[in-house]
């Protein structure tokens, strides 16, 4: 089936993204098994004797006060969750499905509000990149969605008298 590049895009988009969330999962559950805080202690610890600058130090102490397995468990869930939703709405999106686009406008869209306040609050090269591409993404198939209805508003004859 050809498709526009901007949808091929946006369906390699999702399906790595589930691919990616899927192996943090997996991560997550491995550090679960082996202790959370003994994990997080030594990843902090590797953190700290081969970085270099402030940074290493902020992320080791980040990794050891989230390291808990409380936190460790619900990081596993949301990786999992995300990479469910993501892989529904790229396969969904190949299979040509007419929900598809408002799937990803939905589950992308909804979240935009939250990435801005974030972006605002903490700008970063990487939060503001996220959130183009959402805003991108949300706004492409908002066009595609429209054309397509347009297109089969204009294909139906004309009801009779």
């Amino acid at each position: 089936m050809k498709r526009a590049i901007g949808l091929e895009a946006i369906i390699d988009y999702k399906l790595l993204k589930a691919a990616v969330g899927v192996v943090a999962g997996l991560l997550f559950l491995a550090l679960l098994l082996r202790g959370a805080e003994a994990g997080a202690a030594t990843l902090a610890q590797m953190i700290i004797d081969h970085v270099a600058g402030a940074w290493g130090l902020q992320a080791a102490t980040a990794i050891v006060l989230t390291g808990t397995t409380g936190h460790v468990k619900v990081a596993a869930a949301g990786a999992f969750a995300d990479a469910a939703l993501s892989a529904v709405e790229g396969f969904a999106l190949r299979a040509g499905r007419w929900w598809a686009p408002w799937l990803v406008v939905i589950a992308t869209g909804a979240l935009l509000p939250w990435e801005v306040i974030a972006a605002v609050r903490k700008p970063g090269w990487l939060r503001i990149g996220i959130l183009t591409v959402n805003v991108a993404v949300v706004a492409y198939l908002l066009v595609v969605v429209g054309r397509a209805h347009r297109s089969r508003s204009i294909d139906k004859p004309a009801p009779g008298p």
